[in-house]
């Protein structure tokens, strides 16, 4: 799941979105293969285990996003600019990791990534008014 220390990057802005697969699924719901979150010379990768449908999150080089099989995500444009804040992974009842969600800028939940039928499904998060 997550690979790596996210302290290094909490409170980091987020300098792009980029994704490879992505498409809208008969639901209107946002897929895709992969989202890489670019920091600089950095991005947190997710992508999923297409065996076990966890999400594995990584840090990587922000250089091998540029190959043509990354283009930039405006469905989550919002997010650029936005400092990194907690994360928090889900595991389902079956004992798979299969959720990871992001706040920025603070311990809110803004985002989660689900893995399900090999491929990361986006959702914004939203508190429900009392």
């Amino acid at each position: 799941m997550l690979q790596f220390d996210w302290e290094e990057v909490d409170g980091v802005a987020v300098a792009a979105v980029l994704a490879t697969g992505s498409r809208p699924m008969t639901d209107g719901s946002l897929v895709c293969d992969q989202i890489a979150l670019v920091l600089a010379a950095k991005a947190v990768v997710m992508r999923v285990n297409h065996d076990t449908d966890e999400v594995i999150v990584s840090l990587e080089d922000a250089a091998a996003m540029h190959d043509a099989d990354w283009q930039t995500l405006g469905q989550l444009a919002e997010i650029v600019s936005r400092r990194l804040g907690w994360c928090w992974v889900g595991r389902n009842y079956r004992g798979y990791l299969d959720t990871f969600t992001i706040g920025l800028e603070g311990v809110d939940p803004a985002y989660s990534f689900t893995g399900a039928a090999s491929r990361l499904q986006c959702a914004r998060v939203t508190r429900i008014a009392a």
